[in-house]
């Protein structure tokens, strides 16, 4: 019941428009002195027709609203069928919502795929911090646990729990950039300072080549950029050292050179994919595959460009183009 005064509401103005009707022919007849029998077959015969066409609609309408009421409850988007003929009206609709329904499971497939891809990143997160934990470990079950191994196995942790977090914000840092003009030499300087006890330790030397230059950029995602390419350098240098100065052609391209073991040509193209690895990753096992591919999509965002040129044996140079292509100082 509750249902049928529901439709009457809806069709509230249907009925008033027909009540009002009756009323204007009602009073045409009395003017006019026509005998009321005429005009009462006539309000019979309409009143019998509005009655059947209403009972139709009312139908029409009870179905269309128990259907929904059970779509409601399944997660499949019910689509009517078309057996029947529709208004236009509803056909839009029903397009609307399978259009909605369209961009959802887009959505939802999106963000199932980012998740996986998230639970993967934690997997080799996990498993590369376990590293520095067992090498600490191992070392106090020997007692040979010093101060400049533990500052190193230390600093690790720090480095993989930082990349987790800018991991995490990379997909967000469109608010988080802050540009301003940036030093290339300080900022250099002031991440090499962190590894100096991998430089110390691995007897590897540093030579820094300055350039002068100031970009537009942001310090704090540059900087990691920075960081992830010398982690890179020192891992897989076991010689020599680590050089950086800036392209003689191009003043604001600043190159990293190592003479560690290279990189091997068919890998040279892949690098920069996500979870790639290549040979040298699964061959010494440190390689997250994340490292790179978090440095080029930071780079694209600041608007700055990144490539690499190896040969195996000889070593590795990192080209980073920090003319901003993007944005402009305003």
């Amino acid at each position: 019941m509750k249902l049928f005064f529901r439709y009457l509401s809806d069709r509230r103005f249907t009925l008033l428009t027909y009540l009002g009707m009756v009323a204007l022919f009602v009073s045409t007849f009395f003017l006019y002195g026509v005998p009321f029998d005429v005009y009462a077959d006539a309000l019979l015969f309409s009143g019998f027709l509005l009655v059947i066409m209403a009972s139709i609609q009312y139908y029409r309408y009870r179905e269309q609203h128990l259907k929904l009421e059970n779509g409601k409850k399944a997660v499949q988007l019910y689509v009517q069928s078309h057996q029947r003929q529709r208004l236009l009206i509803e056909e839009d609709y029903e397009e609307l919502l399978a259009l909605l329904n369209r961009e959802c499971r887009e959505d939802v497939s999106a963000s199932k795929q980012a998740n996986y891809r998230l639970m993967d990143y934690y997997s080799m997160w996990s498993h590369q911090i376990k590293t520095p934990l067992a090498v600490l470990n191992l070392k106090m079950q020997e007692n040979q646990l010093d101060h400049t191994v533990l500052k190193q196995e230390l600093f690790k942790i720090d480095q993989y729990l930082d990349m987790m977090l800018q991991y995490l914000r990379l997909n967000h840092t469109e608010t988080d950039f802050v540009f301003e003009e940036v030093s290339i030499d300080q900022l250099i300087k002031d991440t090499v300072k962190k590894y100096a006890t991998f430089f110390i330790y691995q007897e590897l030397s540093f030579s820094l080549e300055e350039t002068g230059q100031v970009v537009i950029s942001d310090k704090k995602w540059l900087g990691f950029v920075l960081e992830q390419i010398l982690l890179n350098a020192i891992k897989y240098t076991r010689s020599g050292g680590i050089r950086i100065y800036s392209n003689p052609n191009k003043p604001k391209e600043l190159v990293i050179e190592d003479t560690g073991i290279g990189i091997l040509q068919e890998d040279i193209d892949r690098v920069f994919e996500k979870g790639y690895t290549g040979y040298n990753g699964h061959n010494h096992q440190k390689a997250t595959g994340l490292g790179l591919y978090m440095s080029r999509e930071i780079m694209r965002k600041l608007g700055h460009q990144i490539h690499l040129t190896s040969e195996v044996g000889t070593g590795t140079k990192v080209w980073l183009n920090l003319s901003q292509y993007r944005y402009q100082m305003e």
